[in-house]
């Protein structure tokens, strides 16, 4: 199961007849925004999602989703803006899947400040809100297992899409205008010199807690020489500042915790609630949380090295057994075993390849002191 973050424009009206430019007057002369998406939506409902339909009469989104090889098994967010066009149009295309995919997850959302009119909203609310929506989907799942798509919608948020993808280590997929090939950027090993800007994280979430300083505390605050570096992070106006989308980014990274937050895959969270947490005075999470929360610890908690990044976890003088791997600063949580019950060739004989083997266990759910109890 993978999830896809779709951006979202208008093309899905691209079959009603109605000229781009009259697409929002034609939005409001309906009864409300779901009677125009349901008009929308049944004037491409029985176009099938194959061959010349892809590029001559179905929305430049379904499109790549289709390039993507969307299943019913997936996920797909659809981001619009705030505009009453844009959100109607990416309701008719979550109606559309769901009609063509039957049992996919698919959900159309309006991005606050998301539109084109007033450039300052667009910069210091809508792009801000557009990233913080996606950095929230990658905070709960795999980050392997979602795809940002910025073929449909504004072309400004390709750049941000990209560049939060390669900071976050996740794929991004698009068809560039009228092409017909999917192009692919992999998740890039991209990193910043943290010392370089961690001594301004504190100014960085002072404008972020208050949304603006002045320009003239801003200049006090960083030196002439740095400026340049930094003005990337920052927008102003009437002689104030406020944090940008890429600001907002950088600020999120220089948050990154230091600590392992650990994700566990299906076949673990099997393991660890049908099997390891019957052992007495066993608690499979919390040992999992404590041997995350430093480097010092799972170094000691590490029994034995397999391999490709895996390790198998001993807590003390007992049966439980976890193989684990490091991505950033994810610790992946692939099986959970007793050695009472597999024998003390474990390590041979319960196999896992990261790269072949990856869908089976995926989507790697997220575990950290918040969700915690809920597990439990």
């Amino acid at each position: 199961m993978k999830t896809v973050i779709c951006t979202v424009g208008t093309s899905a009206a691209r079959n009603l007849g109605v000229h781009p430019a009259n697409l929002t007057n034609w939005v409001h002369q309906q009864q409300s925004v779901e009677n125009a998406a349901e008009e929308i939506f049944k004037s491409f409902r029985d176009i099938s999602p194959e061959g010349e339909n892809l590029k001559q009469k179905l929305s430049a989104e379904i499109h790549s989703l289709v390039r993507i090889d969307i299943t019913c098994q997936d996920r797909v967010i659809l981001l619009a803006s705030s505009t009453d066009d844009g959100y109607c149009c990416a309701l008719a295309v979550e109606k559309y899947l769901k009609h063509q995919w039957s049992g996919i997850y698919a959900k159309a959302e309006s991005i606050p400040g998301l539109q084109v009119l007033d450039a300052d909203l667009f910069r210091k609310s809508g792009v801000v809100k557009f990233v913080q929506r996606i950095l929230k989907e990658i905070e709960s799942y795999d980050p392997s297992n979602i795809i940002l798509n910025p073929t449909g919608g504004y072309k400004a948020l390709v750049p941000y899409t990209v560049l939060l993808g390669m900071l976050k280590g996740v794929k991004c997929d698009y068809i560039f205008e009228q092409s017909t090939t999917l192009l692919e950027l992999p998740p890039l090993p991209v990193e910043f010199k943290r010392s370089q800007f961690d001594i301004y994280k504190d100014l960085f979430e002072k404008i972020e807690r208050e949304t603006e300083i002045s320009q003239a505390e801003w200049e006090e605050r960083v030196p002439y020489a740095e400026r340049k570096m930094l003005e990337s992070l920052v927008e102003f106006s009437n002689k104030q500042v406020t944090i940008s989308a890429v600001g907002f980014l950088f600020l999120e990274e220089m948050r990154k915790p230091s600590v392992l937050v650990p994700f566990l895959s299906q076949k673990s969270i099997r393991d660890c609630f049908d099997n390891i947490a019957k052992l007495d005075d066993c608690d499979p999470i919390n040992y999992l949380l404590r041997v995350a929360s430093s480097a010092a610890a799972l170094e000691s908690a590490k029994h034995i090295n397999v391999g490709d990044g895996l390790y198998w976890l001993k807590r003390g003088r007992t049966t439980d057994r976890y193989l684990v791997s490091v991505e950033g600063w994810r610790m992946l949580v692939w099986r959970a075993i007793r050695e009472d019950q597999e024998g003390s060739d474990y390590a041979n004989k319960v196999k896992v390849n990261p790269d072949n083997e990856r869908r089976m266990y995926s989507p790697f759910m997220r575990v950290d002191s918040d969700s915690y109890y809920e597990f439990k």
